[in-house]
């Protein structure tokens, strides 16, 4: 937290935020106040009333964590005689016992918390700098923290919510200030972990039924109703929470062109938000796209109300600015960013991998998929069959879970919807099987399992051509549908060593580190150099 203070010739200056911890055992305040300086606040520990009576005298602290304990030993009266004095400064209090008294004395003096240990470190780093920067408005500082919006429809699967909830975890822990607000479209809400910084706003779920068609997903209402509903969330959303940056993914205009009002309003303002594009590298077929943005008049709408372009890609690997047209549509403005995957791909290789993992994404058109494998494990005699997880995801009707759950029971496979360590499991997998989604296959590079692609048949070309070109990398084993036959699937799943291992790749997986610098940056206002330096990396790498 960076308070702001006007200097002598009235600029705004920075400076760290100072917090007393009057608390007598050293072994409680470390790791509050390791908590506190790694995020940027300094702090200063009291064990005795002499120190903190010093301390609160001559370092005028921002904000004031007294263990009720100890204040109750020798320190409430130095406290309260300091709170008279001091009415607007925020006080925590933390206790191990929650009894009358403690409490109390915390309301007497005016607390704005009051914390029963253990409580966790991450909450309390939370509730500290948001006090701090309560306390700074409160008296016209400037420092309201960088507002960031996301934007990501997610009707079919959750690839986009997955990239934007990477890049989110990226921002808030780099620029401890800035929150980002997530509009999400996915039925499962936000199905991510997001960290202290960021919420969502869940929109009216859809349903993709064709190319640039959708239907109400949940709600029964018409086509009209949704998308009305959903634009009056989406623009109020806006209009109260004023962000710096709007990142919008992949949909340039929303649903329905759902965003189209709010850019040409934000397009308006006198000082308006940075608006940015971010598109992974694959969209579609390239003439179909420019052929569908032409007719839409989407060119016209980047080229006008869009200030950035972000692809989550690498240049060698697809040249996405080329194929689409978007130097064309925004010249200088197309940042390459690498790929962006929440998965570290620094770990060691394990030496011995065992087992294979199916796993669907978000599971929403996974079941062909599924029904073939478990059609290849079934012409394996028992005493051949692998050991098999099928891991669905959340969006797989519930009917055709329990299906197949049937078949992979009878079959002795295990069948899940969902796995927290999916990123271990991969890393020590035999085989990978997946579709051609961009979230699995990067985490399948990420952890350098051996994959076999199976990708969707439609109605985007994006799978089909993202596991070709893996295939052609040599980074991927990839079969259609159709030639995903029961007969050669036994094949693989009897010797899953029949699909090669990865080669070498010198793909960037650093696109979600990349992305946040640059957004972070702009909505920050830091000098250019400093946002471009990773784009210039991504982008030569």
């Amino acid at each position: 937290m960076l308070p702001q203070e006007p200097d002598e010739n009235g600029s705004q200056v920075r400076r760290m935020s100072l917090v007393l911890i009057y608390e007598q055992e050293s072994a409680v305040a470390k790791p509050l106040s390791d908590a506190l300086v790694e995020v940027g606040i300094g702090v200063r520990h009291a064990r005795s009333e002499f120190e903190a009576r010093t301390a609160l005298k001559s370092c005028c602290p921002d904000l004031v964590c007294i263990g009720a304990e100890t204040g109750a030993h020798d320190g409430y009266a130095a406290v309260s005689r300091w709170r008279r004095a001091n009415p607007e400064t925020p006080i925590v209090v933390m206790s191990g016992r929650d009894d009358l008294t403690r409490r109390s004395w915390a309301e007497r003096i005016d607390a704005k918390a009051f914390l029963l240990h253990p409580f966790s470190l991450t909450r309390f780093r939370e509730l500290v700098q948001y006090l701090l920067r309560q306390a700074i408005l409160s008296k016209g500082g400037l420092c309201a923290g960088s507002s960031i919006m996301m934007y990501s429809h997610d009707t079919i699967g959750l690839g986009h919510m997955r990239r934007n909830s990477a890049i989110a975890s990226q921002i808030t822990s780099k620029f401890t200030d800035a929150s980002v607000l997530m509009l999400v479209g996915s039925p499962t809400g936000a199905f991510f972990d997001l960290g202290p910084g960021v919420d969502f706003i869940k929109l009216p779920s859809l349903v993709k039924v064709g190319r640039d068609r959708w239907q109400p997903g949940s709600l029964r209402v018409s086509a009209s109703t949704a998308r009305d509903l959903r634009a009056s969330l989406i623009s109020n959303a806006v209009d109260t929470y004023q962000p710096d940056v709007l990142l919008v993914d992949h949909e340039p205009a929303g649903v329905w062109d759902e965003l189209v009002p709010v850019l040409k309003k934000l397009g308006s303002l006198p000082s308006p938000p940075r608006i940015v594009l971010g598109l992974r590298d694959i969209l579609d077929d390239p003439e179909r796209i420019k052929a569908g943005w032409r007719s839409r008049g989407i060119c016209e709408l980047i080229r006008n109300y869009y200030d950035d372009i972000l692809i989550y890609g690498n240049r060698h690997f697809f040249p996405t600015h080329d194929h689409y047209g978007l130097e064309e549509i925004k010249p200088g403005r197309v940042h390459y960013c690498g790929l962006v995957t929440a998965v570290s791909n620094t770990s060691p290789r394990p030496s011995h991998r065992s087992g294979i993992v199916v796993a669907g994404g978000g599971g929403r058109d996974a079941a062909p998929m599924f029904r073939a494998i478990l059609e290849g494990l079934e012409r394996l005699a028992p005493a051949e069959r692998p050991a098999v997880k099928l891991i669905s995801g959340p969006l797989m009707e519930g009917d055709i879970r329990s299906e197949l759950s049937d078949f992979a029971n009878k079959l002795g496979a295990v069948f899940v919807t969902s796995v927290s360590d999916l990123t271990t499991r991969l890393r020590n997998a035999a085989l990978f099987v997946t579709m051609g989604g961009y979230n699995s296959l990067t985490e399948a590079i990420a952890t350098g399992v051996p994959t076999l692609v199976i990708p969707r048949t439609g109605p985007s070309s994006e799978q089909r051509l993202r596991a070709a070109k893996m295939a052609e990398l040599g980074l991927m084993n990839s079969l259609t549908i159709s030639e995903a036959s029961p007969e050669v699937l036994a094949t693989i799943l009897r010797n899953p060593a029949i699909c090669r291992a990865q080669k070498a790749h010198d793909l960037s997986l650093n696109g979600a580190k990349t992305a946040a610098d640059f957004i972070g940056s702009v909505a920050l206002k830091l000098p250019t150099s400093v946002s471009q330096t990773g784009i210039r990396e991504a982008a030569n790498g």
